[in-house]
């Protein structure tokens, strides 16, 4: 009896996971700013893009990146790219962006530290964090279409956090 309760419990809570809470990052800015991952989330999510200038599929996804920052920023959204190069290859990431036209924010992760620290294998790497810190969605690799889902998550968080801020407000009306 003993362990099929047992066996019957771990199939209850197998599917439940503790969500994983983001660190607190301190990144340099390709322009020479620091950017906080705290401070960027009291102004609404944050989506990471992880990429390195000789990842075909990064060049692939780095446009509809754009695409999505564009769409999200009057949300709240903030979109930001993470290039994995490291420091000797820090001289091509200017023209790389120039070349594909790309005017994302590029953070830089030059120990690939960053990307250990999400438990992330390679790039590329979409991350979306909460305005509260738990990592929503996190995805490795690029195929056409990738870019939909993304879209699903973010809108199915934008939703979650205005339902979060709608029921704030209520409460604050009963008072």
């Amino acid at each position: 009896m003993i362990p099929i309760i047992a066996f019957t419990f771990s199939l209850f809570f197998c599917g439940l996971a503790v969500a994983e809470k983001a660190p607190q990052l301190v990144l340099e800015n390709i322009d020479g700013t620091t950017f906080s991952l705290d401070e960027a989330r009291k102004k609404g999510p944050v989506v990471f893009d992880f990429w390195a200038t000789w990842c075909k599929p990064c060049i692939k996804g780095l446009p509809k990146i754009q695409a999505l920052s564009k769409k999200y920023a009057e949300h709240g959204v903030q979109v930001l790219t993470i290039n994995i190069d490291g420091p000797r290859n820090l001289p091509k990431v200017r023209p790389f962006m120039q070349r594909h036209r790309l005017e994302l924010p590029v953070l830089l992760d030059h120990t690939n530290e960053v990307l250990k620290q999400f438990h992330l294998a390679g790039v590329p790497a979409t991350l979306i964090i909460a305005s509260d810190g738990e990592v929503f969605y996190k995805h490795t690799g690029y195929r056409p279409g990738d870019e939909k889902k993304l879209r699903a998550k973010l809108d199915e968080l934008l939703a979650i956090e205005k339902a979060k801020l709608d029921e704030i407000e209520d409460t604050k009306k009963e008072r």
